[in-house]
């Protein structure tokens, strides 16, 4: 049997042949079970300018990563969808038939999907869809979900989505293969898999006398990124009484959400270096080198934790910071250290690797921005961004030359939103557009938070929470 893709359907029949074919009601998204949140297109050889884009109503675009640099998208491209204020989602695709090739193909798109996908200003952390575009039959379900085993081993479970018909998106979810659905009109005879976070409702509109396809979002969060912060900032602290703090500030406004929320009982210490691992876990050390983990039971009204557990000695570290996605970094009189954690609670068994990456690193403050991306600090005034690929294998570069030495703390939830707090109880929010350019070019200061009152003497964001 030969399968054709869904746009190779689409140009033998047409539009309205394919719809008969379905039975869908072309072009409008009442044809959905559920509102769409957000329209959006996707395209590949057009190029509608972004400006048109966003002023046809549309604030999101799907493109495309593969091996044919002509439909790819581009850091230029990025650069400039960002500026009109749309989102991006990526899609990964060679071959319509491409799923079928197993564990290693999946392994070898995803290496080169998130290369392309980082290049052009994506976070580390945002998903990637990877196309399954012909009408898959449940015999090829087999191979379908080995490719899809090979794209996580390299992105992980939860950054890995699927672009398909009904079937095999709903398959997949249901082996739990993927985490992000984009669920396509072609091959789902009127059914949608409400798990899909986004839909293809319309093949062959116009936008600025480009050919696009019409999409939808279902979800808030459908891996977008680009447009601006979206999500919010989780932030623990403590006093110098030893009372745990709490604080979310929506990244895309700087407002705080939740107002500080204090402990009424000490952790019994003021640590030395603290880490945010999870919306209710803590790394935090003593000046003696104790290592201990906070577990939170709740931080809504009242906050309040479990006694701190001992873990270990040793941890000499001046600084801690965990980039939400096994790696733990520690810098101890200018060594930086990197651990693997892998449990949610850890005990000591659960941080091992230790890896030394270098000496030098006389950083002030210390966060993470992204997977094995750090930032900090140095008393000079200069804000450093490192990406670090193992021992003495790291690229920096310095993103401000001066004044950012009056930052005590330095915190990021991820998608380029950066707090600096200083000692006089200010906390400072700054937005990079390019997170992992190491060029600050984009970087921008978007005032207070609050110009008074953070009384904290040390602040952990959770990562990964903002895109």
């Amino acid at each position: 049997m030969t399968h054709l893709s869904r746009r190779a359907v689409l140009g033998a029949l047409g539009t309205a042949a394919l719809g008969t074919a379905t039975g869908l009601t072309l072009g409008s998204p009442a044809a959905a079970d559920t509102a769409a949140l957000r329209l959006g297109i996707d395209y590949s050889s057009g190029r509608p300018r972004p400006g048109q884009v966003a002023a046809a109503g549309y604030s999101f675009v799907c493109r495309y990563l593969s091996y044919s640099a002509s439909k790819n998208l581009t850091k230029s491209e990025a650069d400039a969808l960002r500026a009109a204020g749309l989102d991006i989602v990526v899609v990964w695709e060679t071959t319509a038939q491409r799923a079928l090739d197993g564990s290693a193909a999946g392994a070898a798109d995803a290496t080169e999907a998130h290369r392309q996908a980082v290049a052009c200003g994506m976070p580390a952390t945002r998903p990637i869809y990877f196309a399954v575009d012909f009408d898959a039959s449940t015999s090829q379900q087999t191979a379908i979900n080995a490719y899809f085993d090979g794209v996580a081993s390299v992105l992980g479970r939860g950054r890995t989505g699927v672009y398909g018909g009904y079937g095999v998106t709903s398959r997949l979810f249901n082996a739990g293969k993927i985490t992000w659905g984009w669920q396509t009109y072609a091959w789902s005879g009127g059914s949608w898999d409400a798990r899909a976070q986004l839909r293809q409702t319309l093949n062959g509109i116009t936008v600025d006398g480009a050919s696009c396809d019409r999409d939808e979002a279902h979800a808030a969060d459908f891996g977008q990124w680009g447009g601006g912060p979206q999500g919010t900032a989780s932030i623990y602290g403590v006093l110098s009484d030893g009372r745990l703090t709490y604080t979310a500030v929506d990244a895309a406004s700087g407002t705080r959400t939740h107002g500080a929320v204090v402990s009424g009982a000490s952790i019994g210490f003021v640590p030395k270096a603290m880490a945010t691992l999870n919306f209710n876990t803590i790394l935090a050390t003593t000046s003696g080198g104790s290592l201990y983990r906070i577990d939170v039971i709740t931080n809504n009204t009242s906050l309040t934790f479990n006694a701190p557990v001992y873990l270990g000695g040793g941890w000499t570290h001046d600084l801690l910071a965990y980039d939400g996605n096994g790696h733990l970094f520690g810098i101890a009189d200018g060594v930086l250290i990197r651990y693997t954690v892998n449990a949610t609670k850890p005990a000591i068994a659960n941080i091992t690797g230790r890896l030394v990456i270098d000496s030098g690193f006389t950083l002030k403050t210390l966060t993470t921005t992204g997977p094995d991306w750090i930032l900090g600090t140095v008393s000079d005034g200069r804000l450093m961004s490192y990406r670090i690929s193992g021992a003495a294998d790291w690229t920096s570069a310095a993103l401000k030359s001066s004044t950012w030495q009056v930052f005590d703390s330095l915190m990021s939830p991820g998608g380029g939103v950066y707090f600096g707090h200083e000692s006089d109880g200010s906390l400072w929010r700054y937005v990079d557009a390019g997170p992992y350019d190491l060029n600050g070019a984009d970087l921008a200061g978007m005032g207070a938070v609050d110009g008074s009152g953070w009384s904290q003497v040390i602040l952990s964001a959770q990562p990964a929470t903002v895109s």
